[in-house]
């Protein structure tokens, strides 16, 4: 279920245009397009330490393929901003766009045919490079783009020299660098810098508050004190959580609470274990094994589709789900603004992930990473032409192209308002676009950069939601931000080609095995007690084990990562 669930996270993270970063308080310096060009000799190698504008005296084309699916334009390269860079730098690029909903079916004919563009923009796991990127360069098909890194990226190679978690994830597994990553942030515009910070998760637990309001109840914080809600909700609402159809609620909530996830967890700061074998997943299917015999849990869990569920707008609008799981979209009053209720008074509330006792942090598997999305760089680049790309790329990473990325071109989408909180104001032509239907989100991204290599400034688009009353934007992100993912395996990790062939081959019987048996447990059609031995043996005799050796292996090599240029 969590691959399908993070397939629909996906889909909505496009749709909400939002990337992850982290870090606290950290900051990197503005690079100036006006800055003047230094460069020093190194074993008779020039290493470029600034990037000047423009990158090219002639003008200077290469070719990206991308997902990219608008409403509004029919190409990536119709974005305002992208114009803008071009105008800048003199590099221009064409981009080749595939629909979001076919990308992988394309992804896998772009590399059947062998004609290549220069770059292909990464966006998931299933548009990487099969056997992963040192497979690719090693078939001669991706650029080791290390020594570019070296020579002509000053900005990148700072990032990576100065925050570990950019540099493990951004390295590949021999330690080079092949894809060239996007790295999450926001722009602190007073102070001319961009902050290195992560997005909190976009995607969490709600619940009805105009309910809890007429019952005099709080927002609950404990799983008791969600029982007591779910209780209320049941009697006065008829009304239930709502399920996954593998039984959980989304992310390992509830499920957190004990330590464990329903598949693989850290069990500590190096090892890796199985949750669904634990006497902690015991317990925690006792407990909605309880929930169901009790009327809390929406009765047809087991046909709920996972998919869909986080957009399937009528499951809270039709007054029978009172606690689940919503993205920060649809958080607040979002159904009555948007028609799919007429009750004025709908309200949901983000919450965080009920814990065991009072104080304890909310732990989700919600997971973010600070780099993500390589634009990877194929051999139909020239070796004249890569240290102009090599440039290009790196400009990516200045604060006067992430404000370009953010918020598009000055004086046509934003303005610089010194006295205002949000520093850069959007236009009217942004907040009251002519074009009819569209909204003021869709008329700023035809100006700003979304899922573009360099800097992704998550921020970009606040003051624009509380332009557009949609202030549950912030208040989503400051109650799931609250929380950890420190039990998670790192999101990095990745199989050897050989490993993940054996994994996927053993798991999928494993993953089936247990949301069966879960589901049966909670339905209460076999007794825990009774028939825990007895699933436990079962998964076991799907070789398990064997699947957490691999993940272990996985993981160790993460740890151990030595970047060729630290060498």
């Amino acid at each position: 279920m969590k691959k399908r669930l993070l397939a629909a996270l996906l889909a909505l993270s496009m749709v909400a245009a939002m990337a992850v970063s982290c870090g606290d308080d950290e900051k990197t310096s503005s690079q100036s397009s006006d800055s003047s060009a230094v460069t020093r000799s190194t074993d008779d190698d020039e290493i470029v330490t600034e990037i000047t504008l423009p990158i090219t005296e002639e003008k200077v084309t290469f070719t990206e393929w991308r997902p990219w699916s608008n409403d509004w334009m029919t190409n990536y390269g119709e974005v305002r901003g992208i114009q803008k860079i071009e105008e800048l730098t003199n590099v221009r690029v064409e981009y080749i766009c595939v629909p979001n909903t076919a990308a992988t079916e394309k992804f896998g004919l772009l590399l059947a045919s062998g004609e290549y563009p220069n770059m292909v923009e990464s966006s998931g796991p299933t548009l990487m490079y099969p056997g992963g990127l040192d497979a690719g360069v090693a078939d001669g098909v991706l650029v080791d783009m290390t020594e570019y890194v070296r020579k002509y990226m000053p900005n990148y190679r700072t990032l990576l020299e100065e925050y570990e978690d950019i540099k493990r994830i951004s390295i590949s597994d021999e330690g080079r660098n092949v894809g060239i990553y996007m790295i999450r942030c926001y722009v602190d515009g007073p102070n001319q810098e961009v902050v290195i910070e992560n997005e909190p998760a976009w995607c969490g637990m709600t619940v009805r508050l105009d309910w809890l309001e007429e019952l005099n109840m709080e927002v609950p914080r404990t799983i008791d004190e969600l029982h007591e809600v779910l209780v209320a909700f049941r009697d006065n609402y008829g009304a239930w959580m709502h399920l996954y159809k593998d039984g959980t609620i989304g992310n390992d909530y509830i499920l957190s609470a004990y330590g464990v996830t329903q598949d693989f967890y850290m069990v500590d700061d190096s090892t890796v274990g199985f949750g669904p074998i634990t006497e902690e997943y015991k317990t925690y299917l006792k407990l909605m094994r309880d929930w169901y015999a009790e009327g809390l849990i929406d009765p047809d869990f087991t046909s709920t589709n996972s998919t869909n569920i986080l957009t399937d707008n009528e499951y809270f609008a039709n007054d029978k789900c009172g606690v689940g799981m919503s993205y920060q979209g649809t958080c607040g009053n979002m159904h009555y603004m948007n028609g799919y209720t007429a009750n004025e008074k709908m309200w949901l509330e983000p919450i965080e992930g009920p814990v065991l006792n009072e104080g304890d942090t909310t732990v989700t598997t919600f997971q973010s990473t600070v780099a993500t999305s390589p634009n990877i760089i194929f051999n139909s680049v020239t070796e004249e032409q890569l240290p102009i790309l090599a440039k290009f790329l790196d400009w990516h990473y200045t604060y006067d192209y992430a404000v370009i990325q953010s918020f598009g071109v000055e004086g046509e989408s934003y303005v610089i308002d010194e006295s205002n909180d949000w520093y850069f104001v959007y236009t009217d032509d942004v907040k009251y676009p002519t074009t009819p239907g569209m909204t003021p989100g869709a008329r700023r991204g035809m100006y700003g950069l979304f899922n573009n290599v360099g800097y992704m400034n998550w921020k970009a688009g606040f003051e624009l939601s509380e332009f557009t009353g949609n202030t549950y934007s912030a208040l989503a992100y400051e109650v799931w931000g609250r929380q950890t993912d420190e039990i998670m395996v790192p999101a990095a990790s990745s199989f050897t080609t050989d490993e993940a062939s054996e994994y996927n081959n053993l798991f999928v019987d494993i993953e089936t095995y247990v949301e069966e048996n879960t589901v049966q447990f909670i339905m209460g059609t076999v007794d825990i007690d009774a028939g825990w031995d007895n699933y436990v043996a079962g998964v076991k005799s799907l070789n398990v084990d064997r699947c957490i050796e691999l993940k272990q292996a996985s993981v160790d090599r993460y740890y151990a990562k030595t970047w060729i240029l630290d060498e």
